[in-house]
């Protein structure tokens, strides 16, 4: 029995019998069918008809089937074009992809394979017009809150609230705690602050205090005299005093080892600084702000933070929060991101539902990334759920799996079930020992500890 269809197909292909079967295979599923024989008339009927959907032959007599996909993209065609490719010529049907092919197939041709790709190539072009019809117009979008040029997007309570304590203390000195998991974006925040402060004609300095070796960290936060230390040949100004005037931030401050906590305390106490190799004091005039994804009252009561540095840097706090707290931003956000690219590109729903449901252990930078990447892998102008790649979320379940029969006792029981969590951070962390020890919620000092107790230390 004949399916009805409504949508038209175009074939473009030099071969008559090809065109021709094909052409009474699709007709026979009711579609309704143009036909070509050269790159020519295949361009002609692609601008004039406007097909829903076109299989196009890459060898073509006059215009070749890139030149016809090229020049039907230039001419506005929003038609979902199918290439046809003989088998091994990979090149070809690569670059027909960069040119906006929706797909390719592979001659000799499988009917069922032609069938399910011009159907799905149909439901996207839908999808794609009926998106992008419902899109926001620049300019009208209410839930993107800009901070001179520095956007933050979301409208949920949560960074409302965020919002509203960015204008209370961008005006003021104050030293400002930006908390939040990693990925949240702290970074953004402290932008926000100095580019709406008073300090904004002055530099804005960032140290990330996990990313530079404990040797070489007081260096580069207080500098040094020339002969300070082997290998010192010159003398070096630190971030305290290349951010005179301005805003330094310290990012990761809860990974600063004991001994630089008490020289940052009395650096934040004294407003003064010296070089290592000098016992002269360099006035300095900063405005200091820190972030971490560590728990700070945690690490005070384990002893390794100090507590009266702790108060010096809490006096405002701002907590940022996860994604998964503010599922209702995350529609806005993927649409902030889409708009970044060059390419119309939408979401389908299922798409965003998918994303929307998604626990995002690395929060809005792990969506801007699945973003980024179902944007390369997008093959029309909607992102299906086969371009959305996710982390998948830890079965709760399997973290029970490693326990020591019960008779071996509590001990056992407790080093075995440790040992699987911190393996699980080091997997989930893809091996960053500072990002495992963020989501154990311990010292990174203590992540190593464990690691050379339970021989993981050189995995």
């Amino acid at each position: 029995m004949t399916k009805m269809r409504s949508a038209t197909i175009l074939i473009a292909e030099d071969e008559r019998t090809a065109r021709v079967s094909l052409a009474g295979l699709l007709e026979a599923e009711g579609f309704r069918v143009l036909a070509a024989e050269d790159g020519a008339q295949a361009l002609s009927l692609l601008l004039s008809e406007e097909p829903e959907a076109a299989l196009l032959d890459i060898r073509m007599p006059g215009m070749d089937g890139l030149t016809v996909l090229r020049r039907a993209r230039e001419g506005g065609s929003d038609s979902a074009l199918i290439v046809m490719t003989a088998h091994g010529d990979s090149g070809t049907a690569i670059d027909a992809m960069k040119l906006g092919a929706f797909d390719y197939v592979s001659k000799p041709l499988d009917f069922k394979v032609v069938l399910t790709q011009v159907e799905r190539a149909i439901e996207q072009r839908k999808l794609a017009r009926e998106l992008k019809g419902s899109r926001t117009s620049p300019g009208e979008d209410p839930v993107i809150t800009a901070f001179s040029g520095h956007c933050m997007v979301g409208h949920s309570p949560t960074m409302q609230h965020v919002y509203k304590l960015i204008g209370q203390v961008a005006m003021s000195d104050t030293t400002v705690l930006v908390r939040g998991e990693s990925g949240t974006g702290k970074e953004l925040v402290v932008n926000a602050i100095h580019h709406n402060s008073v300090r904004v004609k002055g530099p804005l300095v960032k140290v990330n205090c996990a990313s530079i070796p404990e040797s070489l960290l007081e260096s580069e936060l207080f500098g040094h005299e020339k002969g300070a230390f082997t290998n010192a040949l010159y003398r070096r100004i630190g971030r305290f005093e290349e951010a005179n005037g301005g805003t330094l931030f310290l990012d990761e401050i809860g990974e600063l080892a004991p001994a630089l906590q008490s020289k940052l305390l009395r650096a934040i106490q004294e407003r003064t600084i010296e070089r290592l190799g000098s016992n002269t004091p360099i006035s300095v005039d900063i405005r200091l702000i820190t972030a971490t994804a560590r728990d700070l009252e945690r690490a005070v009561n384990e002893g390794s933070f100090r507590e009266d540095l702790y108060y010096r840097l809490n006096v405002v706090t701002i907590p940022l929060p996860p994604l998964r707290e503010r599922r209702q931003d995350i529609p806005v956000l993927v649409q902030h991101f889409l708009g970044r690219s060059p390419r119309a590109v939408s979401m389908a729903a299922p798409s965003l539902a998918l994303l929307c449901d998604h626990h995002w252990p690395g929060n809005v930078r792990e969506l801007e990334n699945v973003v980024a990447r179902a944007l390369v892998l997008a093959r029309s102008g909607v992102i299906t759920e086969d371009e959305i790649q996710l982390q998948t979320r830890p079965d709760s379940e399997k973290r029970w799996t490693e326990l020591a029969p019960m008779e071996d006792g509590l001990k056992a029981n407790l080093e075995a079930l440790e040992k699987s969590l911190v393996e699980r951070a080091l997997r989930q962390a893809n091996g960053n020992k500072t990002r495992a020890a963020e989501l154990l919620g311990v010292h990174r000092r203590l992540l190593y500890e464990k690691l050379r107790e339970y021989s993981l230390d050189s995995d």
